[in-house]
């Protein structure tokens, strides 16, 4: 199952550290197959319930989140290193973005062919449930913490910098989408 994880989400090879990478697929695995999913379901889950036929897939946002951070992480370190000594820690922003909604593999479940909210779902949104998944992966706590803030559940407390990175990245893509298909 490793190889297809990683054929359908290629930025996994931009983890620099060889043992996060693996926890991280690790991860993505425990999930599919605690939410009953195949590695390619990812392609057809939609990205978010919220949004009615959404039209772009899980692995499509998650895949758009992650490159839209490293974007980032290649053009803010480079320009504050020397002006304030900031710099956003690579493999922290690339993982946590790649693992930032891996719940949703358990809070939705396939039904009559369609993606709904499970029960899981409806007792623990994605935030925790994919905390929960990255903890029992060995995902070191900064990332699980960038998975636990990125959505509403974050708002108003401390969001470290690439959490706050993975956040807007995410609703960049969430908003953007809403706001073509006239839902703003």
């Amino acid at each position: 199952m490793r190889d297809r994880i990683v054929k359908m989400i290629p930025e996994i090879d931009w983890i620099q550290d060889k043992e996060l990478r693996e926890k991280v697929v690790a991860t993505i695995e425990d999930a599919l197959k605690t939410g009953g999913w195949e590695p390619e379901d990812m392609d057809k889950i939609p990205f978010t319930l919220l949004i009615p036929d959404c039209p772009a897939s899980l692995n499509v946002h998650n895949r758009g989140v992650t490159r839209m951070a490293k974007v980032i992480y290649e053009e803010y370190n480079p320009l504050y290193k020397d002006n304030g000594g900031f710099e956003l820690d690579h493999d922290t922003l690339i993982a946590g973005a790649i693992l930032h909604d891996v719940g949703k593999l358990v809070e939705y479940e396939k039904k009559d062919g369609k993606a709904v909210k499970s029960q899981m779902g409806k007792d623990l949104r994605h935030p925790f449930s994919g905390v929960g998944l990255a903890m029992r992966n060995g995902i070191p706590s900064r990332i699980c913490h960038c998975i636990a803030v990125h959505a509403k559940e974050g708002d108003g407390g401390y969001r470290c910098p690439e959490a706050v990175v993975i956040n807007k990245c995410d609703f960049i893509n969430f908003e953007t989408i809403k706001s073509f298909l006239g839902l703003l």
